[in-house]
């Protein structure tokens, strides 16, 4: 499952590569996506993996997740909003993306992908599914950039190839570093990537769209991610 899991992590950049440079996708349907992909994602966060995480490792794991929203934060510093869709500080044409632009939503991928290496994490069909479904509009929206930036056919494969491997390549390094450490290394990771994604969502629900208007299509896509999460999740908890 950790080796499906991985792969499924590497082809989403890729295909949404080749997504961009065939049907190249209107800036709408990727806010609505976002918004759907965002608050999905807050759902399963709220619904199933806090409460889940906070059972088995109890109260103080809420500095790790406090620690993944404030690197968030920092990184963001450096990716401009990449994560959540934001195409327009790089997307001028002949701008080249700057190499620490590149090398920060790496570190997000990365450190998403470490707590992977849990079979039960990797398992969880929920959350991987919130994440990809979350990956999928932030690989768009670097595709885009570096089309728009001119950048070559080699070039803009050779990137998108690097940040696919983030991912996997933390999903090793957390495999290795579980066996060493320990299985509370993997659940500190985890709460490290949920803090993470939980600036993500949030600030994709609130700021996805131009001028930060919340309008009826964007409200709608918000009501059917959460109502969906909320829907497989209780179906879940009671199953």
């Amino acid at each position: 499952m950790i080796t499906a899991v991985a792969i499924a992590f590497f082809v989403v950049p890729l295909a949404a590569g080749a997504l961009v440079r065939t049907i190249r996708p209107d800036a709408r349907w990727l806010r609505l996506l976002l918004s759907f992909s965002g608050s999905f994602l807050l759902g399963v966060v709220f619904l199933h993996m806090l409460p889940e995480l906070y059972a088995v490792a109890g109260i103080g794991i809420g500095l790790w997740v406090l620690s993944g929203f404030l690197l968030q934060v920092v990184l963001e510093f450096f990716s401009h909003g990449i994560e959540h869709g934001h195409m327009h500080v790089h997307a001028a044409p002949g701008k080249v993306l700057p190499f620490v632009t590149l090398l920060s939503l790496c570190a997000h991928s990365f450190t998403e992908g470490m707590p992977f290496a849990d079979p039960n994490v990797a398992g969880d069909l929920y959350f991987l599914t919130g994440v990809l479904l979350h990956k999928m509009p932030m690989a768009i929206a670097l595709a885009a950039v570096l089309q728009r930036s001119g950048a070559g056919n080699a070039r803009s494969w050779s990137l998108l190839v690097i940040f696919a491997l983030a991912a996997p390549f933390g999903i090793l390094v957390g495999s290795l570093a579980g066996k060493g450490i320990g299985a509370a290394f993997l659940d500190d990771m985890l709460a490290l990537a949920i803090g993470m994604l939980l600036h993500i969502s949030t600030t994709i629900i609130f700021e996805s769209a131009p001028e930060h208007r919340f309008n009826a299509a964007r409200f709608v896509a918000v009501i059917v991610g959460a109502a969906l999460a909320a829907f497989l999740l209780v179906g879940h908890t009671h199953a």
